[in-house]
Formats: C-alpha cells, structure tokens, sequence
C-alpha cells in the first residue's frame, strides 16, 4: 500500500535502517524511534498507519506500548517483534490487541505482507468511520461547461436506479472516485458506507480476502476472521477502481457474488450475503480487455450495464477555476492558510494548462501554491515550481561511445551511459532521496544501490 506511513520502533539503529530500507522499497513513508518513550511522542504528533515495535527495548518495552497506544489509538494496528521466540508472549500480545507477532529473524515478506495488511485494513477502518459519521455531504459542484451539467444530469438519473450496475470510465485523474461518491450520495442507500478499493493496489493474494473476507486459519498470518469489502459496504456502496486490473480467476468469483448476491470468504464453505450497490471504474478499454482476453465478457456485460464517460479537464477549460476553487478551499483548511482566492492571470494560467494529470494534477498544484504562496492570493508566480520543468533529454554523443569499438560494444557502452544519466537526472529530480528514486524507476533499492555504486554516483 503506497503511500502509508509506518512508525518503526526498535532501540537498535542498525536494525532500523534496515526495515527502513524495506519498507521505503515498498513506498511506505518511514518514521523511526528509539524506544516506547519516543514512540508514544511521535504517535501523538502525527499518527501512523502502523507500528511495528521491538519487545524488548529501555524505558518503555513493546507490550507496554502496545498497552498505551491501545487506550490513546484503538484502531491504530500494531505488530511485535521479538528476538525471543515466545510463544506465551505471543498469545499474549494476540490477547491484547496486537495486528501481529513475528521473531527475529523475521522473514522480509512475511513481515512486508503483514504491514501491507495492516495498514490496509487500517486505512479502510477510518475511511469508513468517517463516511458513516459525515452523513450524506453537500453536493459537488463540477463546473460551468455543457460537459458538467451533462455529467450532473447523468449522475442523477443512474444515483436514483440502485439495481443499475454503473462503469465509469476516464483518463486516470478525472475524478471517478468523486463522481461514484456522489452517485452514492445521491442514491437511496446515501447514508449507507462507501467502501472503496483499487484493484490494482493489492497482490493479487491479497485481493480476493480483501473482497471476500477470510476465516481463521485460512492463510499464515490470518489469525482471527475478517469481514471482506462486499460483508463492509452492506447497506452502501462498493466502488471498484481500476477493474480493468482484476486478474482472471478473481473476474469469475466477482461474477458469482454479484450474481448471487453473496460471498465466500476465504477458508470458508457458507456464502455470506450481502446488499450493496457495486459501482466500477477503468481507465482502459475493456472492451478491448475482452477482446484480447483478459476480462471476461460476461463480468463486463454485468458491471457495465450503464457506462458513464468522464471528459479529460483539457476538453472543458471553463471548469477548471472551479475546481482550482474548491482545491484551494481544501488547502487551506489542511495546512492552516488563509489564501484568499486567485488573481486573474492566475486563473488564466490555469485554463490554458493541458493538465495531463487531469483533476489529480490540478489539485497537487493549487496546494503546492498554497504553500508556496507569501500573499494573500494566489499569483501566477505561485504556479510555477521546480517540479514543472522537464528534465534535458538524455543525449549520447558519438563521441562517447569509442568509435574503434565492434557495434556490440558501443550499443553496451552507449547503454551505461544512458543508465548513468538516467539514474543522476532521477536522483536530482528527487532531491537526493534513494528510496524516492527507486520507486519513480520502478527497480528495488538494492539495485539501485548497486547500479549507483558502479557508476560512482553515490554520494
């Protein structure tokens, strides 16, 4: 799960760089501390996704941490690990509350998996705290072009159809999560959960416990029964995101609970029913998917039995101050500022931004202003940051490539030397940050590591 912030407790530094390296290859953000003391401090400024914590540590031990965050964060998962294998300290843990109890030396994927499961279950527990708790909102404003109230009208005729299974299709960044909230919004079930989840998030051995729930014992680690997303957003909605990446065996367990309106979840044998409105989501043709086999014709007759076309914000420049508005709002309120609108060439520069990242792109750059901006409103030169520059292109010369060399050795020669750019470019790009780096080029931070270090890039 990207983007979640884990708190790595352990007295021991070397041990923390290590897991901190683990986990950063996995797109988690890292925080450390060096015992219970900390740990308690760090939680109270800013709460984790996840602890993971020693046992053993000075001043406040593991289990006695454990104890503490479960009365300051009762839904806050936290997994132990011992240098000890205990199995009585590890009922014990179980007993109260821990997510998980693993030894030392714990296995890197089992303990990641762990993680990922927690932060998981974490993240969906507070999304759906807070949605039954807001009730059904104010309705959203998408804009002033014939394309929004288009969008406005259409929303409110499928909102007032829950039997209708609705596809939502867009480039990624056009705002599907936010239409399907408030198709949920505008539907009967409106006050019900919205449950959401991306299909291409997840393993694909985490994906059909996620959907379908476990029982005890069904897998290592599952130690206790779990609802799934359908047994979650009962009485809702459920909102599958990016369907297009759902693999093929869990397309054929999907078309079952929808057509029985009932799951099984993993490592049982009774079906467990469930009522709740499904709303879907692609970026891709899956009309194309069928076609190359790799969705199943009959799932995409079942879940697009309506399709809804989201148009890219560059085809409605009239509705982008609107959301720039809103964006702005939002930021404001989050980082504590008091911007209090935009000048008009800043408005202007807006509209006339191609915004590939779409609605996604726009919002990343109205806060990154709000942040950067000394005045009172937002200005053009407020807009304009480092970020927008587009790194040189990588050029090999052919002098660099030792024009007396065979073909075979100049194409690898020429290779190093694309690797090399490549690799400082990225590493500019991300200010220095390793584990950033590894990530925008999809490679672990080992090999990062390694391919830094035979071109004398590390620093």
């Amino acid at each position: 799960m990207t983007g979640a912030r884990i708190l790595v407790v352990d007295d021991e530094p070397d041990l923390r760089w290590v897991l901190r390296g683990l986990f950063e290859d996995a797109g988690f953000d890292v925080d450390e501390a060096g015992d219970g003391r900390q740990a308690l401090a760090a939680v109270a400024r800013a709460e984790p996704d996840v602890v993971l914590t020693d046992v053993r540590m000075p001043e406040v031990q593991g289990l006695e941490l454990l104890q503490e965050l479960r009365k300051r964060a009762p839904q806050l998962p936290v997994v132990l690990l011992s240098a000890v294998e205990d199995i009585a300290t590890a009922v014990d843990a179980i007993k109260q509350g821990a997510f998980d109890y693993q030894s030392k030396p714990y296995d890197p994927q089992r303990l990641l998996l762990t993680v990922r499961r927690a932060a998981e279950q974490h993240a969906l527990r507070r999304e759906i705290t807070a949605l039954r708790s807001a009730g059904p909102g104010e309705p959203i404003d998408f804009g002033a072009s014939a394309a929004a109230h288009e969008l406005e009208r259409t929303i409110e005729l499928v909102a007032a159809q829950p039997s209708l299974s609705v596809l939502l299709v867009g480039e990624s960044g056009t705002g599907k999560e936010v239409v399907a909230r408030e198709i949920h919004r505008q539907s009967q079930t409106g006050q019900g959960p919205f449950v959401a989840i991306d299909c291409g998030a997840l393993p694909e051995q985490l994906m059909e416990s996620q959907l379908f729930g476990h029982k005890r014992g069904a897998f290592t680690g599952a130690d206790r029964d779990r609802p799934g997303l359908f047994q979650m957003a009962h009485g809702g909605t459920l909102f599958l995101d990016e369907l297009g990446n759902l693999p093929l065996p869990l397309q054929a367990k999907l078309l079952r609970a929808l057509q029985e309106r009932a799951v099984v979840p993993v490592g049982g044998s009774a079906p467990v029913a469930f009522q709740a409105r499904l709303l879907c989501a692609t970026n891709i043709a899956l009309d194309g998917a069928v076609r190359d086999g790799r969705f199943r014709v009959d799932l995409y007759h079942r879940v697009a039995e309506f399709t809804l076309r989201l148009p890219p914000l560059r085809t409605r420049p009239d509705d982008v101050v609107t959301f720039a508005r809103r964006f702005l709002l939002e930021a404001n309120r989050e980082m504590g500022r008091e911007i209090r609108g935009m000048s008009a060439a800043a408005e202007q520069a807006l509209r006339e931004q191609p915004w590939p990242g779409n609605l996604r792109e726009l919002r990343n750059a109205i806060r990154r202003a709000v942040l950067l901006c000394s005045d009172t409103e937002l200005d053009v030169s407020d807009l304009r940051s480092g970020d927008d520059v587009a790194p040189a292109p990588v050029a090999v010369t052919a002098g660099t490539l030792g024009d007396d060399l065979p073909l075979a050795d100049r194409i690898r020669h020429a290779s190093d030397v694309l690797e090399a750019q490549i690799l400082r470019q990225t590493l500019d790009a991300t200010g220095g940050n390793k584990a950033q780096a590894a990530r925008r080029l999809r490679i672990d931070y080992t090999t990062l590591h390694r391919k830094l270090k035979r071109h004398g890039l590390l620093t």
